[in-house]
């Protein structure tokens, strides 16, 4: 009976001990697995962070090449330390960018312009707030530029085109809206490159059922010698009209039910006082004194007598009103003066010419307007730019609109641009006094233009046209059977918020030239663009992993 009653006693013993024993693996085991989901959480919000900070890195990198902050192929950024992000935690992540690759690419994409593209890597590290866990989340990334000028024509809207006198284009154009083309003369596209991300029409977008009465050729692709089939009508608004495009002109006319997609529009930095190309310029023009480094520069002592002038003579007969002109000699500017007094400039340091040549050494030179009352438009003039002095080109940039009379970059061709407002073109023969005259008294000469343009138009309402394509540079006078010939570049993107002024045709305004424009092919591969060149920055994202 004893014998029976211990072993009941070990037996019990032995169960208490084998409870005990389960019940402590279970609970270690439940102790494990909390442990495991808590490490789970604390790794997914280190994920989070990490992404987070990699997210910010690479939009600050794209934002520093769009602004010129960095240069497009630095090998590394930031040049020393991390770029921090911060998070409502209290931590913060980490990022170093570097080079995948250590020279750019240049690609065509399937229309033929060119993308420049580089590979990067993206390191993000990130420490957890709440434990001792980090992690670092790499990625490798595709840096894409696409540059502003590489079309003959390029509207981020609707692009109108309708000249009344024979006109000829050569380059690609394209409009990330509809295309209306017309001509009471002879239009000829001499490019292989039309293309609409909406439809393309042959008809005026003011007043559709007007009669046009010319001739549209564009040019077929693959052609040789050039064939150049005439639109005849047929248009987005036929039902035929992707299959008929495509037979008839092989290619060259596409528009959105071709497939055509929205181009990136370029990152266009400010172009008011205080902006981003004020910041940036090594050269200002403020209330009708050039200022350098800070300093205003004194005619007679730094620059020559006359490099800028002013004056409210000039009458703008579009706009109504008169314009208070700041007028600036590119020649002078660049040191030319007459030291011997001969009669004939001198070159910096010649004849005892001690002028030097004052343009930007960073090639952009900022100029605004004066001020201006009501009853008046500011101005900005450039004359005697038909060469300009610095090797590696100019870009003019104003919030006002801008004037360029005479031949314009002529004399050992460089990259150049004006970004404005408005662009207005006088020719070699104009003179102020016969703005407030009638138009017969002011006769244009021919004139030669080679420069890019980033400027405003106006918007077209039914039956108010806004001058069209043929329109974008402005003009003041009497073309009639005179030729101005454009090479470089006309980009839309915005409108005009000074030069609002309608369009008008004939006398008091202006009549038509010839016009001969084309696009300016030095521009094509990057590589000798004018400077501040805007351009688009595109991030791709590839492979990542984590460690």
């Amino acid at each position: 009976m004893t014998n029976r009653r211990g072993q009941a006693v070990v037996l019990a013993y032995l169960a208490v001990l084998v409870m005990t024993v389960l019940g402590g693996s279970l609970l270690n085991h439940s102790f494990s697995a909390q442990r495991e989901s808590h490490i789970q959480q604390l790794q997914a919000e280190l994920l989070y962070m990490a992404e987070g900070g990699l997210e910010d890195g690479v939009s600050r990198f794209a934002k520093a090449i769009a602004n010129f902050d960095v240069d497009a192929n630095t090998a590394r950024y930031p040049a020393v330390g991390s770029l921090a992000t911060a998070f409502s935690s209290g931590t913060a992540a980490s990022t170093v960018i570097t080079e995948a690759e250590p020279l750019p690419r240049t690609i065509a994409d399937p229309d033929g312009v060119s993308l420049f593209v580089k590979n990067y890597h993206v390191a993000t590290t990130v420490q957890h707030p709440a434990s001792n866990l980090s992690m670092t989340l790499h990625q490798i990334v595709t840096r894409r530029i696409i540059y502003t000028f590489q079309h003959a024509v390029f509207y981020d809207h609707d692009l109108e085109w309708l000249p009344g006198p024979d006109m000829t284009l050569t380059g690609r154009v394209h409009s990330n809206g509809d295309v209306y083309l017309g001509t009471h003369g002879i239009l000829t596209v001499d490019s292989e490159y039309l293309r609409a991300v909406g439809g393309l029409y042959n008809r005026r977008k003011d007043d559709p059922g007007a009669p046009m009465g010319g001739v549209v050729q564009i040019k077929k692709a693959g052609t040789n010698p050039a064939q150049f089939p005439t639109m005849s009508g047929l248009d987005s608004d036929d039902a035929t009209w992707a299959a008929d495009a495509q037979s008839r002109w092989g290619g060259t006319v596409k528009s959105g039910v071709h497939g055509v997609t929205r181009r990136a529009v370029p990152v266009i930095g400010s172009i008011a006082p205080g902006g981003f190309y004020d910041q940036h310029a090594g050269l200002k023009v403020v209330e009708g004194q050039l200022v350098q480094d800070g300093m205003v520069l004194v005619e007679g002592r730094d620059i020559p007598p006359g490099t800028v002038m002013t004056a409210d003579d000039f009458y703008n007969n579009r706009e109504g009103k008169h314009v208070r002109m700041t007028t600036i000699d590119l020649r002078k500017l660049a040191g030319h003066f007459d030291a011997d007094g001969d009669g004939a400039e001198d070159p910096p340091g010649r004849n005892g010419n001690r002028f030097t040549n004052r343009l930007p050494a960073n090639g952009l030179l900022y100029a605004n307007g004066r001020t201006t009352p009501a009853t008046h438009q500011p101005g900005i003039r450039l004359i005697r730019g038909a060469e300009i002095a610095r090797a590696g080109g100019l870009t003019v940039v104003s919030p006002v609109p801008v004037y360029l009379q005479g031949d314009y970059n002529t004399v050992g061709k460089k990259p150049t641009a004006v970004i404005a407002d408005a662009v207005n073109l006088l020719s070699n023969n104009w003179r102020d006094p016969t703005s407030l005259s009638r138009l017969s008294s002011r006769t244009a000469a021919t004139t030669t233009v080679n420069t890019a343009f980033i400027a405003g138009i106006t918007d077209t309402s039914p039956g108010r046209y806004n001058g069209g394509l043929e329109n974008y540079p402005r003009l003041h006078e009497n073309w009639s059977s005179r030729e101005l010939r454009i090479t470089g570049s006309f980009v839309s993107l915005w409108n005009s918020q000074i030069a609002t002024g309608r369009w008008q045709y004939g006398d008091p305004q202006y009549t038509a030239p010839v016009r001969r424009w084309s696009y300016e092919t030095s521009f094509a591969d990057g590589t000798n663009l004018p400077p501040f060149t805007p351009w688009a920055v595109e991030i791709t994202k590839g492979a990542w992993w984590k460690d």
